[in-house]
């Protein structure tokens, strides 16, 4: 697996500002512009569509991603603003997909491709001690690394809603 170490931590939030405000100033952090993107995604209940709001850290790897929190479903914060995973690259999204389910975590959700296939960039498994692990597809690294040096994120790959 390519970077197999962890490359950033996600925060579900409650209100994204106001965290990146604040995370920014009690840890020297700044930050992208807020995103929005629509992302459909697989989960156990079925298929959610989701419009994310969400931002990263910048000035070097391990990033902290913050997600603004949704009314319900995946990205859902009932109970307030929590750690909601790990992040790490991977050569080969279902393979490690795969290997992760056959280690005993659970699949929770993935991103569905523009062609329906699934897990697509992404897959995220539930582990024991409270972490849940999001692999991501490696092909989409420099797409990544473009917009942390301002470029523009591109989610073509992924079906949106």
């Amino acid at each position: 697996m390519a970077d197999a170490a962890l490359f950033k931590t996600g925060l579900l939030v409650i209100d994204l500002e106001r965290a990146m405000r604040d995370l920014g100033r009690w840890l020297g952090l700044a930050w992208t512009p807020v995103q929005e993107s629509p992302l459909a995604l697989f989960t156990a209940a079925g298929r959610e569509d989701v419009k994310l709001r969400y931002a990263y850290s910048i000035g070097g790897a391990p990033y902290l991603e913050l997600i603004e929190a949704q009314p319900t479903g995946y990205y859902a914060a009932p109970d307030g603003a929590h750690l909601h995973h790990v992040g790490r690259w991977v050569d080969d999204l279902a393979a490690a997909s795969a290997a992760l389910a056959s280690a005993g975590l659970p699949r929770e959700a993935a991103g569905i491709g523009a062609d329906g296939a699934t897990p697509a960039l992404f897959a995220f498994h539930r582990g024991a001690h409270g972490v849940r692990i999001e692999l991501v597809d490696v092909a989409n690294r420099v797409n990544f690394q473009t917009w942390l040096a301002g470029g523009a994120l591109d989610l073509g790959s992924l079906e949106r809603h």
